[in-house]
This record gives structure tokens, C-alpha cells and sequence, in this order.
């Protein structure tokens, strides 16, 4: 346990800062030749002709593909529907829809050659809002019509229970798109051979195999996708990873050569999915002394051109819509409706970002029309151990809400300033925030993991989940050093290979430490077992007397008794005991009524409370945060500098949501897909974060771990908006609060 709850740099720190990690950009392979994609350039209508001959002169081009060049079905995405061309070849849906893909010997003549493809369009009005989308005599986007997907979560009776409340508050609160933004875009390399194998900065490989296999019309035993390093995610390295992953292994099969798709920024932008833009409707209730008696919500959610994973955004907003506290009666309806704009789908947070902030925004309403402590009137109504939350679960344990509210009021108060100046304006926000850990409702949540003994006594793991920047290789090293003994520079955690690791689902929902971890927990509790017993015979003991601890198999009555662990190792091998084994994770399947959502939904939920202190400059409307304090139940710290990594990077996001970033569209085409035009937090916009680990014990997690990943997303974009609001004197009801919206909010209230 020398490991578990110390700060640890990451494992793979040193290759990451030397520059020997491997990013998918980074492979080079005898012949290869490069991909680019011809894009729509219109955000809705019909192809009525392709004409590529131009590019095919181009000297350098290779090949040219078509829709009609694909040997499988011509459909991708993350879940059903799936309804996403992999090129397109009548309707057009998006502005950045694939059409064509041109293969040259350079990235540069595949970019300049893509553009010379000609496709002719003929354009349809674009739909570009939900309002017009829903509309009656609406145009289908898709032959299904234009909502995607909707559900109801009912818990008591919503309507009743308003007629007995003392206040009531309604409003309705807005959210644009956002960009992942990651430093290094989709990138994929696939290299042809007996099975086809590709390389790719992605998220979740053994998706982006079955889909490549279907695409190829291949079995998927004749794919191998290998994992590169990969520089962020957030969720985005989903979808278009499988978009071009499956494009290069048909370029590479096709004329047996490497292909590598690399995207430009710009490409990243407009052409992968966004964060949801939403409109939340929300109304609250409560009696005089400030209890919560009911709420109704209704979310409607932007997809834009396809489906993607809004299946599961929708079900977050839902479930999630009620915030951390104990309200008996809910009426929450969430939707998402197609439009002709690039697709949304993951990205950290899954819908929460979005509900969290309409919540949150009425629940210091609450507070200022009953003359409450904003801090307090969360405290009254938060969960608690024993609690039924939104969907009638019921936790005994790892409810940590209350201990969060409790560190952040004991925080430190920040400094007055020590002069009056009538240029600024100071406010204080405070957030709650609960985020279900696992994949939930939203399916079935394996987890398989390796461990294996050298001779040597060092430690390989394998796993099915990614390292996405996130510190999860260092989590489960530490994981498997604690169990076994060694040191974690003896503990190796090796990048996905579907051929090496059992399929583990998506990384997402925080649940790598939780329902990963546990998946490794496991699989080194049995290698121990074959450790212990033959340090046992060795020592002419019980197994129960040994312990594994410092590089030695320990007698635990005599210190000094002792074996090293490559001797333990080496005769546990030649004696037959096993010294690899494969574990299975698995959360308990999600138990609810489809039709209310009611029920047993996730494993576990990290609670969380924000405070923010701003300083808001009257005459620029820039924001300065002066203190941010993030107080998260995390179950159990296993590696306290990864925790802080966590907490500060997913705060950031949230800032940026709630502050800075937003797509600009006109008429359906993105005018800022770029980082000069797209306001995004650079590292002199970094805020002031401090984490505040809270404990309380998860039984479902590695020495009663739960994610962090995730949450403080939230958290922090909708303390920002509360601090502002509160500085300004004005309630902010649309995400990002610019600078211009602050200027323009005050000096509306000078004129009146």
C-alpha cells in the first residue's frame, strides 16, 4: 500500500516530455501515401454529380474513392441509429460531410488534389435550429424525421407538489457547442498484410475495429487496431478515429500500400463531433424554509447532422437534470433534434455541463428569493447516505455531498481588496455537481485486464481501456504495485492492442479507475495467491504469513525474514504456479423503468462543490478569477497528483465553456474553425483551482476509488457563471458569458 494515496508522477511522463512516445503521426512505413477528404462545403442537399478527373491528374495522386469504392455497408457511428455515411453520395447533411477521398504520395497533393474534386450539389434550405427543426411542416433530415432520440424521467408528481410551494422560479438557459480542442488532431495509419492494421489516435479501438471489419466486409478477427499515444480526447477521438480509420484500411487494402489520414485543424473542427448546444427549460420549487418540493425540466439538445452518442448525451441531461439534492418530485423530458450542423456527441461531462449549469442557476435564485446562504440552501437540500437522488437509487455509502459543502465552507476567505476602485466588481459563486460513475443506463459495463510475473519480478499490464492524457496507466501500475509488492518502476502498462487485451467498451464515464481498476485489482490478487504460496513452501509456512510488500516476499511474524520477489517469482514458475491471469470487472447491470427512469442506474456518483471569486472589470468586462476551490468525493485518493491533474484540466474546460468558447455559425458554416478565431483558455487564461479530495468510501471501486475525470466540467462552468452573476447583479442565462455580454449587461444597468 506504499503506493496508494502518494503522489506519483506519471509512468509514462518520461517518453511523453523525451518525445519516444509514438503518436499515430509518428509512423512512417515503407510506400506509404496519405489520404485527404473532399468536403461538402454546404450545410444541406443533394449530390447530383461527382467529377474528380482534375484531381486524378494531378501528378502525385494515386486514387481516388467514391462511396461506390466502399466493399461493406457505407453506415458508421457509435450506437444505433447508426446513420452516418462513411462518404457521402446523395444526401448532404453537414458542411463538413465526407464526400470523396483522394490518396496521393504526399499530405500536400492529397490536400490540393481533394480540393480540385468537383461535386456538384443541389442545395436545400438548411435546418439550423431546434425550433425549425421541430417545426410541423419541417423537411426530414432523416427519413425517421428529425428528432433523434427523447425521454421522460418521472418521480412523484411534479405538477401537484408546485401547489404547495411558497416560490416558485422559472427561466430558460442556454449552451453553446464547444470543440474538444485537443493539441493533436485525429491521426490514423493503416498498414496492410495478411490482417490489416491500424494505427490510431483514438479512444476506444475495439469499436473502431468492428466498424472497420463491417466497412471492409471482413471478419474482425482480420483486424488489429493498435492504440498510439494519443494527445487528448475528451471524447472526440470516437467517431472520427472510425471515420478515417475505416477510410485509410480501405485505401490500404486497395492498393496495398500504408495509408495515413492526418487532419488539420480546421479539418478537426468542422469535420468531428462538438459538445451538444442546449435550450433548458427549468422550474423549481420550494417551501419558505427553503426545502426543494419539485422541479420540471425540459432539455432540448442540438445533435446536429447524425446520431452519434446523443442516445447517451440524452440520458445524462435526464438523470442528471434534478443536480445532487433530494427532490420527490420530477417531471424531466430531454430531447435531441437533428439539424444541418456538424454532429455532437462525446465530451467530457456527457450532457451534465449543460444541466448542471440551468440547476445550479436556480438554485441561487432559490437562495436570493427566500433570503437564504446560497451555500446553506444547498446544504438543506443535498444528498445524503440513505438519500433516494432523481431516480429513486438509494446509496448507504461514498455520498460524500455534504463533507464537499462542509470543506468549501470552511475554506479561507478571499482577501477584500485593499482599495476601493469603482472600475471593478467582485462576486462569489458556489456550484454543486453529481455525475454518475459507469456506463449506467447507457449499457452493459465490462472491464477485462491482464497481470503478469516475469521471472524477473517485473510486472506487465494489459487492459482494454485508454491512456488518453488522463494518468490511468499510472493508476493501474500503482494498482498492481500495491498488490504484488514490487516497486512501480517495475510495473509496465502497455497501450491497447486489440490482439493483447479483451474488449472493455469505451473509455468513458469516468469509469477507468472504478470499473477498470477493480478489473486489474483482480487479476493481480491471483498472481499473488500463486506468489504467497510459494514463498510459503519456501519458508515452510502458510500462505496467510506472507506478505508481499518492498521488492520481498516478508514473513509477516519476522521482518527479517525475507525473499526477493524475482526469487518467489522464478521458483513459483519453474514449480507451474500461474503467474499471469485475466480478470473481468463487472458493474452490476442498470435496473430501472424504462418509461419513468426509475430505478438502480450507476454504480456510484462523484459529489462535488465549487467556489469561485471573481474580479470583473466594468469598463473591458474581463474576468479575473482570484480563487477557485474544488472540493470532489473521490472515494479514495489513489494518486493525489493525478487527482489535482484531473480536477485543474476539467475546470479549465468548464471555464472555457462557461467563459470563452463558442462555434460560430453562419448559415450553417462554421466561421471560426481555428485556434486564432475560436477562444480557447491558453495557460496564461489558467485558473487558480485548489482540490479538495473528500473520502468517503466506494465498495464498488480499488481500495474504494470512484472517477474524477469528469465532474468538476461541470462544476466549474456553472460556479463561473454564478460568481459573474453575482459580481454583475445580473442573472446570466447563456453560456459562454463574454466579455461583450458582460460590458453590454452592465451598462444596461446603468440605463435603467
Amino acid at each position: 500500500m506504499n503506493v496508494i494515496g502518494k503522489k506519483v508522477r506519471k509512468v509514462d511522463g518520461q517518453e511523453l516530455i523525451t518525445g519516444r512516445a509514438k503518436f499515430a503521426g509518428d509512423y512512417r512505413f515503407p510506400g506509404m501515401v496519405y489520404g485527404s477528404v473532399k468536403r461538402a462545403g454546404v450545410p444541406a442537399g443533394r449530390i447530383t454529380k461527382i467529377d474528380a478527373d482534375a484531381a486524378r491528374q494531378l501528378p502525385g495522386v494515386v486514387d481516388v474513392l467514391t462511396a461506390a469504392d466502399i466493399p461493406g455497408p457505407n453506415l458508421i457511428g457509435v450506437l444505433p441509429p447508426f446513420d452516418q455515411p462513411l462518404l457521402a453520395s446523395d444526401e448532404i447533411r453537414y458542411d463538413g460531410e465526407s464526400v470523396v477521398l483522394v490518396i496521393a504520395e504526399s499530405a500536400e497533393i492529397a490536400r490540393r488534389a481533394a480540393e480540385k474534386v468537383s461535386v456538384t450539389i443541389n442545395p436545400y434550405d438548411p435546418i439550423l435550429t431546434v425550433d425549425d427543426a421541430l417545426a410541423p411542416d419541417a423537411r426530414k433530415i432523416h427519413e425517421t424525421g428529425n428528432v433523434t432520440f427523447t425521454k421522460k424521467l418521472i418521480k412523484g408528481d411534479a405538477a401537484a407538489a408546485f401547489e404547495g410551494a411558497d416560490v416558485i422560479v422559472e427561466g430558460v438557459y442556454e449552451t453553446s457547442n464547444q470543440d474538444h480542442a485537443y493539441l493533436e488532431p485525429e491521426t490514423v495509419c493503416a498498414v496492410p498484410g495478411r490482417r490489416i492494421t491500424l494505427y490510431a489516435s483514438c479512444q476506444s479501438p475495439f469499436h473502431i475495429r468492428g466498424h472497420v471489419a463491417a466497412n471492409l466486409n471482413l471478419p474482425a478477427s482480420s483486424v488489429k487496431v493498435v492504440q498510439a499515444s494519443t494527445g487528448g480526447s475528451f471524447g472526440g477521438k470516437d467517431d472520427v478515429a472510425t471515420e478515417i480509420g475505416a477510410l485509410a484500411c480501405i485505401a490500404a487494402l486497395r492498393l496495398n500500400r500504408p495509408v495515413m489520414i492526418a487532419h488539420e485543424r480546421a479539418e478537426s473542427m468542422i469535420g468531428s463531433n462538438l459538445r451538444h448546444a442546449a435550450r433548458i427549460r427549468c422550474k423549481t420549487g420550494a417551501t419558505k424554509d427553503g426545502k426543494i418540493v419539485a422541479r420540471d425540466v425540459n432539455v432540448l439538445l442540438d445533435g446536429g447532422a447524425y446520431a452519434s452518442e446523443s442516445p447517451f448525451v440524452t440520458m445524462k441531461t435526464l438523470i442528471h437534470a434534478a443536480g445532487p439534492y433530494t427532490i420527490e418530485n420530477l417531471f424531466v423530458e430531454s430531447t435531441t433534434v437533428y439539424t444541418n450542423k456538424t454532429y455532437c456527441g462525446a465530451f467530457r461531462g456527457f450532457g451534465v455541463p449543460q444541466v448542471t449549469f440551468a440547476s445550479e442557476s436556480q438554485i441561487d435564485e432559490l437562495a436570493d428569493k427566500l433570503g437564504m446562504d446560497r451555500l446553506e440552501i444547498r446544504r438543506l437540500n443535498g444528498l445524503k447516505a440513505g438519500d433516494a437522488n432523481a431516480t429513486g437509487q438509494v446509496y448507504q455509502q461514498s455520498v460524500g455531498l455534504q463533507e464537499t459543502i462542509t470543506k468549501i465552507a470552511e475554506s479561507v476567505e478571499t482577501s477584500a481588496p485593499t482599495t476601493e476602485d469603482d472600475r471593478y466588481l467582485y462576486g462569489t459563486g458556489y456550484a454543486c455537481v453529481a455525475q454518475g460513475i459507469s456506463n449506467g443506463a447507457e449499457g452493459v459495463d465490462v472491464t477485462g485486464a491482464s497481470v503478469q510475473m516475469s521471472q524477473d519480478g517485473s510486472v506487465l499490464v494489459g487492459i482494454g481501456l485508454t491512456e488518453l492524457g488522463q494518468g490511468s496507466r499510472t493508476v493501474w501500475a500503482q494498482l498492481a504495485s500495491a498488490i504484488l509488492g514490487v516497486s512501480l518502476d517495475r510495473v509496465s502498462v502497455r497501450l491497447v492492442d486489440t490482439d493483447g487485451v479483451h474488449d472493455s467498451g469505451p473509455t468513458v464515464a469516468s469509469r477507468s479507475t472504478t470499473v477498470g481498476g477493480m478489473a486489474v485489482l483482480k487479476a493481480a490478487e491471483e498472481v499473488k495467491k500463486s506468489l504467497v504460496t510459494m514463498a510459503g513452501l519456501m519458508m515452510k509456512t502458510d500462505a496467510e504469513n506472507i506478505e508481499l510488500r518492498d521488492g520481498f516476499a516478508i514473513l509477516k511474524m519476522d521482518d527479517n525474514a525475507r525473499i526477493p520477489i524475482p526469487d518467489v517469482a522464478t521458483a513459483a514458475y519453474w514449480t507451474g504456479f500461474p503467474l499471469m491471469n485475466l480478470a473481468f470487472s463487472k458493474a452490476p447491470d442498470a435496473d430501472y423503468d424504462h418509461d419513468t427512469h426509475q430505478g438502480d442506474v450507476y454504480i456510484a456518483y462523484n459529489y462535488g462543490t465549487h467556489r469561485m471569486d471573481v474580479r470583473v472589470d466594468k469598463l473591458t468586462g474581463q474576468v479575473k478569477v482570484l480563487n477557485h476551490l474544488a472540493a470532489h468525493d473521490v472515494g479514495k485518493v489513489i494518486n493525489p497528483l493525478g487527482l489535482e491533474g484531473q480536477i485543474e484540466g476539467a475546470s479549465l474546460i468548464g471555464f472555457g465553456f462557461a467563459h470563452m468558447e463558442k462555434i460560430r455559425y453562419r448559415d450553417g458554416i462554421i466561421q471560426n474553425a481555428n485556434f486564432a478565431d475560436y477562444a480557447l483558455p491558453s495557460i496564461k487564461d489558467r485558473i487558480p483551482t485548489a482540490t479538495i479530495p473528500v473520502e468517503d468510501h466506494n465498495p464498488t471501486g480499488p481500495f474504494g476509488a470512484k472517477g474524477a475525470g469528469e465532474p468538476p466540467v461541470a462544476a466549474a462552468g456553472a460556479v463561473f457563471a454564478n460568481a459573474v452573476s453575482d459580481a454583475v447583479g445580473v442573472r446570466f442565462e447563456r453560456l459562454p458569458i463574454t466579455r461583450e455580454d458582460i460590458v453590454e449587461a452592465i451598462e444596461r444597468g446603468n440605463h435603467d
